[in-house]
């Protein structure tokens, strides 16, 4: 369930100001849970968060990364998964030091990796503000670094835009970009539906493989801008 959930330099004065922060209620739905949550991308004392908490009488959800954002891009501080029921186990926090340059796994999964601070790494959850960024910046081919939740080290994930289509939401219709990324050698494919009227925010995320298919689909916008 927590897989659904997520290199380029940009000054920070540029990409602070570009991506609108929001807050929206999001729904999930998988092969074992359907649950309700709210999604925020909000500044914070120290950078920028963005997380999603959604509950139900059988279960509870709560993803964060934690980063800031300087003349390089994204720098990843902290990203973190905690799901109940408990005996799941499926909870995990990522820990990234750029003192000592490595990245720490506790709970679900137990790992160290160097962390080389030459490139950009990045987790699931952060990894979408860069792809809101790109598409802002009409670059519809790219590539980026994600960290391997499972065993640590750094996934290369590609994504490329499809084309658009009409996209209804609250009897409105906007321009959706449709994006998919893909890596070489997975079958796991992820379609990202973006509204360019909503400054490319996810209206849908479908991630489907062999194994599972996973749907987020924007249900209520609370906040924009």
């Amino acid at each position: 369930m927590y897989k659904i959930l997520l290199t380029f330099f940009i000054s920070f004065s540029i990409f602070s100001d570009d991506i609108t922060l929001y807050k929206a209620k999001y729904q999930f739905d998988s092969d074992e849970i359907s649950i309700t949550g709210i999604r925020e991308f909000k500044k914070t004392n120290d950078g920028y968060e963005l997380k999603f908490r959604a509950s139900n009488i059988v279960a509870s959800m709560f993803f964060s990364s934690v980063f800031s954002i300087d003349e390089y891009g994204i720098k990843s501080s902290k990203y973190e998964i905690k799901i109940r029921p408990k005996f799941l186990k499926r909870d995990q926090s990522i820990d990234f030091n750029y003192k000592t340059q490595v990245i720490e796994s506790n709970g679900r999964n137990e790992w160290k990796s160097d962390l080389n601070i030459n490139d950009v790494t990045i987790d699931p959850l952060n990894a979408q503000i860069m792809i809101r960024k790109n598409l802002k910046e009409n670059i519809n081919n790219f590539s980026l670094n994600l960290i391997n939740m499972q065993e640590g080290g750094i996934e290369k994930f590609d994504y490329i835009v499809t084309g658009t289509e009409k996209c209804e939401f609250k009897e409105k219709v906007y321009n959706c970009s449709i994006l998919e990324r893909l890596r070489e050698g997975s079958s796991r494919k992820t379609t990202y539906y973006l509204a360019k009227e909503l400054d490319y925010m996810f209206l849908k995320i479908t991630d489907v493989s062999e194994d599972w298919t996973n749907t987020l689909e924007l249900k209520e916008i609370l906040s924009f801008g």
